[in-house]
């Protein structure tokens, strides 16, 4: 199937469990949404590649990155180095400072005393906010099955609910992603030389030992698996419902 051709069946291909390339869901998805589609990223192995893919079908495409105050030094070089490689659509949001003030007032620390809580006041309200402003019909992540558990159902087309979630990424592995940032030669965060097979916040952020899932070392003393953004009703994955929601062709 080529992505000229796919048109809107390419929902049903995935459906009847096609085998679809990361490059013609994007290209089904650009050629869908736009503009009122966005790209999130963190800079991760699976981010820089999906960035690298997505570049290359539209140069303009806005790519989010939530500064939450807590990001290793290496990412931020990293990010910088994708911007001056591939001169990325970048829009950057940070925490408000309300946030670090309230921190600062009251002695908390919340990485460490409330984890939920420092996700969702540097993660999830922050999103919330790129949301409400830009306003997308569709955002492409780059979550991949083979993350953890928790991903493992995800597809590459998630049409349930608004905006529209597209995972170009979701049936490629781990090995399959480290093959295309080498053949492409795609700057990438050196931490994933280090045993860093996630990287998030440096608080809250290990190197994964052999034979653990990829995010084993985000949270490992938590009982916490994912920050937020992508949670609705307590799952990572969208499941259909019986009305299909908002029309995601609608404005």
């Amino acid at each position: 199937m080529s992505p000229s051709s796919s048109g809107i069946r390419l929902p049903e291909a995935v459906e009847r469990g096609e085998e679809i390339s990361p490059t013609e869901v994007l290209a089904w998805a650009l050629e869908r949404f736009s503009p009122r589609v966005l790209m999130t990223t963190a800079f991760g192995l699976n981010g820089v590649a999906l960035i690298h893919m997505a570049r290359a079908l539209d140069p303009d495409l806005p790519i989010i990155f939530i500064d939450t105050g807590y990001h290793f030094p290496e990412t931020l070089e990293t990010k910088r180095r994708m911007v001056e490689s591939y001169g990325l659509n970048l829009i950057e949001y940070a925490v408000p400072p309300s946030v670090e003030e309230d921190e600062i007032r009251s002695g908390r620390v919340s990485f460490t005393e409330n984890p939920e809580l420092c996700c969702a006041e540097r993660k999830v309200e922050v999103f919330q906010r790129v949301l409400e402003e830009l306003e997308p019909i569709a955002i492409i992540s780059a979550r991949s099955q083979y993350q953890s558990d928790t991903r493992r159902e995800l597809v590459p087309i998630e049409l349930e609910g608004r905006p529209v979630r597209v995972n170009p990424l979701a049936s490629w592995g781990l090995e399959e992603v480290k093959q295309y940032v080498r053949d492409q030669a795609i700057p990438y965060n050196p931490l994933f030389d280090r045993g860093y097979t996630s990287v998030g916040c440096w608080p809250c952020t290990r190197p994964t030992e052999p034979g653990e899932d990829p995010r084993a070392g985000r949270w490992s003393d938590q009982d916490k698996q994912e920050c937020g953004i992508w949670l609705v009703d307590g799952a990572v994955v969208r499941q259909p419902q019986p009305s299909s929601g908002p029309d995601p062709n609608e404005g």
